[in-house]
């Protein structure tokens, strides 16, 4: 999903490309498997037939593995929940075809798997296996098994778990593509952008690093664990990989839960990029600053969240000021506020010291030594300022390139592969510069935090498109919270009334990404009865959000949710920040 940090070039560099191959069988096997029985056939709402892919039939000799269970090992950029129950948790890597629409079982991936287990499946106690991704794709989901078990412990005695590393992530097969560019100063980012789209583009490997590959993959794990059926959860980007498991493979899951949606009835994902620099400007401008204003005895900038809004772009206005900003937040990961509030005390501390930083005189004002000062004024730990001093002192070590040199790079960015290859984004660079300046004037956080570039996904041709959708889809749920930065509130609601088969619960006042467990009987009984094979909530759901950091009451920050999770007004406002929720309904 979007990232809230604008280093992503700095992050997810590529591993080295893994190239693996099983040679388990001649291609004659293949090709009788495949006549065999490639797909079956199944009747859509529409009245054409549809068709379920056959993963045994197409894997071939690949579907008489079986998975070596073992001790598993957790790599930082997933690591286990804090206290979740390890001791039934084993991994296992399987083998997949590297391209499923051409598969050979002598050029496979390899696919890291964790499974959770509580209950043989041939038990008559057993219930269901949940297949569960936490989202991104930038980091490892194989512990993720392990916190979904722990987010559902009624389940546990009926349930397994399990979650996996998607391919070109974590201890699963990695793929990258190595691209050039000639370097003209002010034109960097979107010179890279456009080298990395027109060579990745065309890269085999990478080409198979897409979220159908990976439905695909789920299906398979599916099919190697002996089940007929499985339940699906997924957070975040894993909503928009549910769409397509959901849509490919709906004979063979149960019911699915989506969490903090992306609107999987358009055709790119493009429209969630677009969406979220205005998500994410919302939640600063009408959650973030009405909670501030409320708390003014704590950081002292006044209780007026209007003023407070215009006071921090006034402290930030010229190019050296937003500079320091955008350092700061990104050394001390402010960001993480607009996915969890419960950050908000140390966004809040950070939004006061910009102020105070950009109302002191200084001149001239060099960015680097402002954002100093910027995280020295917080109230933030010890260790968490040293850590942002040492990412402040290395954004002076990126090369310094000569013009019209040829600058080289690989590119191994997972979640660019996906969205870029999910979908077609329009192409060119008139459109972005258009969009991006449009945009700046309704999210001027989102520019400051140098998030509104020209897109890799801008100079990515593809053909590829979300499978239709039809009744066939499996009975799911959508959870989404009102001012989630990372899946705007129209996404997830576009999701949750115009998927097939799906009801919504929507979280009024909350800011949250990722919704479940919440923590409430409202929120989470609806779910856990779902899951429990009970039927889904007969119509929309809103529920009430949960009091801030700070605060007993909660209250309105944008302008009440209706029955039907519709604003009363489409154009988000200030409100007054000391009227509870309840009475403004």
């Amino acid at each position: 999903m979007p990232s809230d940090s604008s280093a992503h070039a700095e992050t997810g560099r590529p591993r080295r490309l893994r190239r693996l191959t099983v040679r388990i069988a001649a291609a004659g096997a293949v090709a009788a498997a495949l006549v065999a029985g490639t797909i079956a056939f199944r009747s859509g709402g529409n009245g054409e037939e549809r068709q379920t892919p056959d993963v045994a039939a197409l894997a071939g000799p690949l579907a008489d593995q079986e998975p070596a269970w073992e001790a598993c090992e957790f790599n930082d950029d997933g690591p286990p929940l804090p206290g979740a129950d390890l001791s039934n948790v084993e991994c296992a890597t399987i083998q997949v075809p590297r391209n499923w629409h051409d598969p050979d079982p002598e050029v496979t991936w390899d696919v890291r798997i964790s499974q959770a287990r509580n209950i043989d499946p041939a038990n008559p106690g057993y219930r269901t296996t949940i297949i569960t991704h936490p989202g991104g794709p930038y980091a490892s989901g194989l512990s993720y098994s392990a916190t979904v078990q722990a987010y559902t412990p009624e389940l546990r005695p009926s349930t397994n778990y399990v979650s996996f590393d998607q391919r070109g992530l974590g201890q699963s097969s990695h793929a990258e593509c190595e691209y050039a560019y000639e370097y003209v100063p002010d034109d960097e980012r979107s010179a890279e952008a456009r080298a990395i789209g027109e060579a990745c583009s065309q890269d085999a490997d990478v080409a198979t690093m897409t979220t159908e590959q990976a439905a695909y993959d789920m299906d398979f794990i599916r099919h190697l664990l002996g089940l007929e059926s499985v339940t699906y959860m997924g957070y975040s980007y894993g909503t928009w990989l549910g769409t397509w498991f959901g849509s490919l493979f709906s004979d063979n899951i149960e019911r699915m839960v989506l969490d903090s949606a992306t609107d999987s009835t358009q055709k790119s994902i493009q429209t969630l990029y677009n969406a979220a620099h205005q998500g994410r400007d919302r939640q600063f401008r009408l959650h973030m600053m009405n909670w501030i204003a409320r708390n003014d005895a704590t950081f002292g900038l006044g209780s007026d969240p209007e003023t407070i809004w215009k006071r921090y772009f006034a402290a930030t206005s010229t190019p050296e000021r937003s500079l320091a900003a955008r350092h700061a937040w990104n050394s001390v990961n402010g960001p993480v506020a607009f996915s969890n509030p419960a950050a908000y005390p140390a966004a809040a501390s950070l939004v006061s010291s910009i102020i105070a930083e950009g109302e002191t005189p200084t001149d001239p004002v060099i960015p680097v030594e402002s954002a100093a000062r910027i995280v020295d004024r917080t109230d933030l730990p010890d260790k968490l300022r040293a850590a942002a001093h040492e990412r402040l002192a290395g954004l002076g070590d990126a090369p310094v390139h000569e013009p019209g040199e040829t600058v080289r790079g690989t590119h191994g960015y997972v979640i660019e592969f996906t969205a870029c290859t999910d979908g077609q984004w329009t192409q060119g660079l008139d459109y972005w510069e258009e969009f991006n300046e449009r945009t700046a004037a309704v999210a001027p956080l989102s520019a400051q935090l140098g998030l509104l570039v020209t897109p890799t996904c801008a100079f990515w041709p593809t053909d590829s498109k979300m499978p239709p959708l039809d009744d066939s889809f499996p009975e799911t749920i959508v959870l989404q919270s009102e001012l989630d930065s990372m899946t705007p509130f129209e996404q997830g609601r576009a999701a949750g009334t115009g998927l097939p088969n799906t009801s919504l619960i929507a979280v009024d006042n909350e800011s949250i990404h990722g919704v479940f467990p919440y923590g409430t009987e409202e929120v989470d009984q609806p779910v856990i009865d779902f899951l429990l094979g009970g039927d889904r909530p007969a119509r929309t759901i809103v529920a009430a959000g949960k009091a801030l950091p700070l605060e007993r009451s909660t209250y309105e920050s944008w302008t009440p949710l209706g029955e039907n999770a519709e604003h009363v007004t489409d154009v988000p406002r200030f409100t007054d920040p000391t009227i509870p929720a309840e009475r403004q309904r």
